[in-house]
């Protein structure tokens, strides 16, 4: 198992999970959402073939509608 953060709490993943399959697993939709992994954005073209590793520091941005 690995550890990694997501906005400063902690999370066990196994060793080989895919940043599309980790976000999956917490029950989170792609739609209007960013991922950064040590503070660089990732496209979500990308997050399929990004595989976590351990100690990541992960940062979720989620798009607020309205203004």
């Amino acid at each position: 198992m690995m550890n990694i953060t997501l906005n400063d709490k902690s999370y066990e993943v196994v060793e080989g999970t895919s940043l599309a399959a980790f976000i999956e697993s917490l029950g989170l939709k792609p739609e209007g959402i960013a991922v950064a992994v040590d503070y660089e954005v990732v496209p979500k073209d990308q997050w399929a073939e990004t595989i976590l590793s351990d100690r990541l520091e992960l940062m979720l941005i989620q798009a607020v509608s309205g203004g």
